[in-house]
């Protein structure tokens, strides 16, 4: 199953819905980005000129990660192994990892 577009604001509306001040935060530093479970190849999000987005975007994302092209050349959905969540510091976190990290401290 692939990860469309609707399926991330989906997921960005659950976050909003569990503290989502958390990650628009930049001072705790958690920048939304992707993950490819299969080669562990991360990207951050992106708009697609390039810039940094402050929300999951499917836009600048290499195309080897893209399983479905809108008929105005934009990313409509992600092949199965791609996942969102979060970066910082380097380190790919899901949601369920940082808001399991959370409730612990």
């Amino acid at each position: 199953m692939s990860m469309s577009q609707s399926q991330v604001e989906q997921q960005r509306s659950m976050y909003d819905r569990l503290g989502g001040a958390v990650f628009r935060d930049a001072s705790f530093g958690f920048l939304p980005a992707f993950l490819d479970v299969k080669t562990r190849e991360t990207h951050l999000s992106a708009y697609q000129d390039g810039e940094p987005a402050v929300i999951h975007m499917l836009d600048g994302l290499p195309g080897h990660w893209i399983s479905e092209w809108g008929t105005d050349g934009r990313a409509i959905a992600l092949k199965s192994s791609v996942i969102a969540g979060f970066m910082r510091n380097s380190r790919f976190y899901t949601i369920n990892e940082i808001m399991h990290q959370l409730q612990d401290s």
